[in-house]
C-alpha cells in the first residue's frame, strides 16, 4: 500500500530515541512501529484526510514534508484496525506502567526546522523545546527545573514552541492525573538530517545527560515535597 522508500520512511521516526531515553531503573514504554501507520501521541479517533492536516493525524496519510504516504488512503475501517492492533496496546501498556507512577516523561525528536506541514514551516528550532500543555500537566516550577538543567548543559530551550504536548501528556495528565512533561531533542545535534546517519558520540552524551537529569528531577522532587510539606506545617 506504501508506494515510498524506505530511505523515505525513515525520516519519519524518533530514530535512536529508544537509546538517548533508555534509562536504568525507569519504567520505559517504547513504541514498536512507525507513527505513519499508528502514532501513540494522537487521539486514537484523529483522522484527517484534507490538506496539511493529513501529516498530522493517527494514521499519517501524508509525510511531514508533503508526500502522499499511500497510492491509495486506506479506508476508515482499515485505519480504525491498525489503531486496535497498535495504539490500542501501547496505551494499554503505557497506561499499566504508570500505575504508582509519579510523573511521566514523554519523549521526542524534532527536525531542526519545521516541515512544510508544519504549523512553523521552514521555522529553526531551539535544541530542546519542553511541552506542559499550557503549564496545564505539571508545574511552572517543574517545567523551570528541566528548563535550567538543559540550559546549564548549554542547549537553546523553548517551552511550548512550537510543541506544547499532544494526546499522551494531555491524557494521562490530565484525565489520569499523573504529572509530566513532553521532551523534543532537535536531531541535528545527533544525527545527519539528510543520511539520517548517527552521531555516537552525542548519542551517548544526551543518554548520560537524561539520565542524570532523572536522577536529579528524583532528588529535587522529594526535596521540593518535604518543603511544601514542612511550610505547610
Amino acid at each position: 500500500m506504501i508506494p515510498l522508500s524506505d530511505e523515505t520512511l525513515l525520516h519519519e521516526p524518533d530514530l535512536f530515541t529508544d537509546r538517548i531515553y533508555a534509562v536504568p531503573e525507569a519504567r520505559v514504554v517504547l513504541a514498536e512501529f512507525s507513527r505513519v501507520i499508528s502514532d501513540p501521541n494522537r487521539a486514537p479517533d484523529e483522522i484527517y484526510t484534507e490538506g496539511h492536516m493529513r501529516a498530522q493525524g493517527v494514521v499519517m496519510l501524508s509525510q511531514s514534508h508533503g508526500l502522499d504516504t499511500f497510492e491509495n488512503d486506506p479506508d476508515l475501517a482499515t485505519m480504525e484496525e491498525w489503531v486496535k492492533r497498535f495504539h490500542k496496546p501501547f496505551h494499554d501498556k503505557l497506561h499499566r506502567q504508570l500505575n504508582g507512577a509519579s510523573f511521566l516523561i514523554d519523549g521526542h525528536s524534532m527536525w531542526s526546522s519545521g516541515a512544510p506541514s508544519s504549523r512553523s514551516p521552514g521555522i529553526s528550532r531551539a535544541d530542546i523545546v519542553l511541552g506542559n500543555r499550557e503549564y496545564s500537566a505539571c508545574s511552572a516550577e517543574t517545567t523551570k527545573f528541566f528548563r535550567t538543567y538543559f540550559e546549564q548543559c548549554g542547549y537553546r530551550v523553548a517551552v511550548n514552541n512550537p510543541f506544547a504536548g499532544r494526546y499522551i501528556i494531555g491524557s494521562y495528565a490530565n484525565r489520569f492525573r499523573i504529572p509530566g512533561i513532553q521532551i523534543e531533542i532537535k536531531r541535528s545535534l545527533y544525527l545527519d538530517e539528510q543520511s539520517l546517519e548517527a552521531k555516537e558520540d552525542t548519542i551517548l552524551t544526551l543518554h548520560r545527560q537524561i539520565d542524570e537529569l532523572l536522577d536529579a528531577f528524583c532528588s529535587w522532587s522529594n526535596l521540593h515535597i518535604v518543603k511544601h510539606v514542612t511550610d505547610l506545617s
